[in-house]
């Protein structure tokens, strides 16, 4: 077996694996964007179950924050074309609802809170089923 034959195989297995490892890579940069979002989502759902369960509106106010913030923070995160417009349209009404709920609580008008509240809710269980992601249309940028 000449010299060179076992070269072209090692640089042929060499670029193989560079290959295999710069698609991992990006395989786990794409992916790691929802993983991001879910755990946003799930703080979300904390802050809103402390914000419902609070004893007065006021003790409400700080989970509310929170939540603000954190609808806010995932208003940022890049969606799939397909659904960038729903996911803004369903943030943007649940901000809407906090600023409302907020100020409730401020005036410390439990019935109103509640009354947002339930809206932020019906909004999640809305919009929730929008946002699913698909691992093969990240991974492919279809199906």
């Amino acid at each position: 077996m000449p010299a060179d034959s076992g070269d072209k195989e090692g640089d042929t297995l060499l670029k193989a694996t560079l290959a295999i490892v710069l698609l991992s890579g990006s395989l786990l940069a794409t992916a790691a964007e929802p993983r991001t979002m879910e755990r946003t989502m799930k703080t979300m759902g904390f802050a809103f179950k402390l914000a419902n369960e609070a004893a007065t509106p006021v003790e409400a106010l700080p989970h509310l924050e929170k939540l603000f913030r954190l609808t806010e923070d995932a208003k940022q995160v890049a969606m799939p074309a397909d659904k960038a417009a729903v996911f803004q349209e369903g943030l943007d009404k649940v901000l809407a609802e906090l600023t409302l709920a907020k100020q409730a609580a401020a005036a410390d008008d439990a019935a109103k809170l509640q009354q947002h509240l339930t809206q932020v809710a019906q909004l999640r269980e809305r919009y929730h089923k929008e946002r699913r992601f698909s691992l093969w249309k990240l991974i492919f940028g279809r199906f």
